[in-house]
């Protein structure tokens, strides 16, 4: 039986079943039918852990979740202020872009620090902590790292091959050199191996390492190979700071001011207090010259962009005390408000995840951010971030995902007492039908075109529900913006082929522009081999094939793919016209299974100092590099 999702007036409605399997380690599901709370408000087994967004440049914004009517927290106070040192040698800047945090750089600017090697240290039971005392006389320090330390899991980054793996602690390191100030040890930097810890030591010594957080805050750093005056404590030469991406990314999730950023140049209260009135010739002036100089995020509070209407009310928001200040605001709404529940009071194993864009007025109470005349439908969601939705589900085990965003990935997180999901994705554009009949034939116009992000994903370990072709992994993703008429893939035995619709008006709310969409699936390749015999994934790009009909009108022109990664088949089709496009994937006529997995292998090349890692079924060395 085909499963259809079906839009309502201003909203994705629900779906009453897609493909998934029922696990070995089944269970009743019984989530909750109205909206959890934030795990702040209402801790237990199902509620909204987190929200984060990412913006478009990368930089990761963990949101805070505000109940409706209650204040924005005040902005925080910095906990660490990030900016970079000089190191000089010889009178000459070796090194301008070196980037720590306060208390690093007032210990390496003090001149007074000396270094220890204790490799010879590590993985025993003798390596100091940090902020231990060394006795000179006896060479001991009065506080050790426990040994467990050493098993301390994380991501060790391989310089060579420029990725990480999972490792322990002391697995991944090997040397030790700590910075001691007055017989303290004042933090360590530790490298891949002992022979790594005694050259960076060769290499500090002799050199004069030079705070910069002053020069920075005028965005200059100094020139690699300049001068530096020691007496006057000035460069010959300056440039334009360049801050790395890791540090932005970083720094509100740490909780650090940035160099050379507006923020971390706070304004001083006295300084209001204590300012005399300019005449009008000198008003104009600093006019003027505040004007050239203003920095171009608008003030906190301060809404830009697409106004918004205040629309249906809201328990509470997801936010950020500086929004505004963070460029968070251009599209007219002030936070987000994730919905999660299931989709109707008649099942109970499904999970509904939509996020909405809300809008806060003078009383503080949180409403939908609805568009301006047409209330009931929120304005769009801005199309460069990214968001993550964290999400404790009880018991259950995620099965079929079903998205109404781009790039969507959903990871199961296990823990003790719950599981727990997080979602993470974009917003993509939805065209609203106002009823279904607009999603019918080639003259219905859509009511709205909404930029959303929305989710239902389907337990895998219910023991009251399942649906599909019995013996697959459950572990499907279907992905589109035709939600007036979504189905999952459905499976003919006779056919060997998946069929499924996507559907939407066919124009835009002006009547004039045509609608076009998407449709993403990605199958395991053991539910492929299960289906189509498919026992060599790496057949998929080849063996499969995709067809597309339309109702009559509309064109069948757009863009397809099939790639195979990560043990999945990912089957990406855009372009196509609505309203109610007809997709067909199956097995090509006379299709014959290789003989054997082609396996990808990796080699190791060089060339002089340089290295590269080659991986493909045959690889070979590029021209001038040699296998290693």
């Amino acid at each position: 039986m085909k499963k259809k999702l079906i839009a309502g007036a201003a909203s994705l409605a629900m779906l009453a079943g897609l493909l998934t399997a029922t696990s070995a380690s089944a269970a009743t599901i019984r989530l909750p039918k109205s909206p959890m709370n934030a795990c702040v408000i209402q801790n237990g087994i199902y509620c909204i852990e987190s929200v984060t967004i990412a913006t478009g440049s990368g930089q990761k914004i963990p949101l805070t979740y505000v109940p409706s009517g209650a204040e924005v927290p005040a902005k925080k106070t910095p906990v660490d202020f990030f900016a970079p040192v000089a190191q000089i040698k010889g009178g000459k800047v070796i090194d301008n872009n070196w980037w720590m945090s306060q208390y690093q750089r007032d210990v390496l600017a003090s001149g007074k620090y000396v270094m220890q090697d204790l490799s010879s240290l590590f993985g025993t039971a003798n390596h100091p902590e940090q902020g231990a005392k060394f006795d000179p006389k006896t060479k001991t320090y009065d506080i050790n790292k426990p040994l467990d330390f050493y098993s301390y899991p994380m991501d060790c980054w391989n310089n060579a091959t420029k990725s990480s793996t999972k490792s322990t602690f002391g697995a991944c390191y090997k040397g030790s050199v700590a910075f001691v100030l007055d017989n303290e040890v004042k933090f360590f930097f530790f490298y891949p191996t002992a022979a790594d810890a005694a050259k960076q030591i060769a290499n500090f010594t002799g050199v004069t390492f030079i705070d910069l957080a002053e020069l920075s805050a005028t965005q200059q750093r100094p020139v690699w190979g300049t001068t530096y005056d020691a007496a006057t404590k000035t460069f010959k030469a300056t440039e334009g700071i360049i801050i790395p991406i890791w540090v932005t990314r970083d720094a509100l999730v740490n909780g650090w001011a940035v160099a050379g950023t507006p923020a971390a140049v706070p304004a001083d209260p006295a300084a209001a207090a204590t300012t005399t009135t300019p005449t009008t010739e000198s008003a104009t002036a600093e006019a003027t010259e505040l004007a050239a100089t203003a920095p171009l995020a608008p003030e906190p509070g301060v809404a830009v962009g697409t106004p918004a209407e205040a629309g249906r009310t809201l328990v509470g928001r997801w936010t950020h005390p500086d929004w505004q200040g963070l460029n968070l605001g251009a599209l007219g709404y002030d936070g987000l408000y994730v919905e999660a529940r299931t989709p109707n009071e008649f099942v109970s194993s499904m999970l509904f995840v939509d996020v909405l864009p809300t809008l806060t007025g003078a009383d503080k109470k949180t409403n939908l951010a609805g568009q301006v005349g047409n209330k009931a439908y929120a304005v769009s969601l801005d199309s460069d971030i990214v968001i993550t939705v964290k999400v404790r589900v009880g018991e259950m085990q995620t099965g079929v995902t079903v998205a109404v965003g781009t790039d969507i990935v959903v990871k199961q997180e296990p823990g003790g007492e719950y599981n727990a999901i997080s979602i993470t994705g974009t917003p993509v554009t939805v065209p609203l039908a106002k009823n279904v009949k607009d999603c019918e034939g080639e003259e219905g116009v859509s009511k709205a075109n909404v930029r959303q992000f929305q989710m239902i994903a389907m337990a895998a370990n219910d023991d009251n529900s399942g649906f599909g072709v019995e013996g697959t992994s459950g572990g499907m993703y279907v992905g589109s913006n035709g939600v007036c008429g979504l189905s999952t893939p459905v499976w003919s035995e006779a056919d060997k082929a998946f069929t499924w619709r996507a559907a939407a008006p066919h124009f835009a709310p002006d009547g004039v522009t045509v609608n076009k969409g998407f449709y993403k699936a990605v199958i395991p390749t053991a539910d492929a081999a299960l289906l189509w015999g498919m026992t060599n994934p790496n057949d998929a790009a080849s063996a499969l094939e995709i067809s597309l009909t339309t109702e009559e009108g509309g064109t069948a022109a757009f863009l397809k793919n099939i790639s195979v990664k990560n043990g999945r088949i990912i089957i990406d089709v855009s372009g196509f016209e609505y309203s109610r496009p007809k997709l067909k994937i199956g097995i090509k006529k006379g299709y014959k299974p290789a003989a054997k997995i082609l396996n990808k292998t990796t080699i190791t090349c060089v060339k002089g100092k340089a290295v590269k890692k080659i991986t493909a079924v045959k690889p070979a060395c590029p021209a001038g590099y040699k296998k290693k």
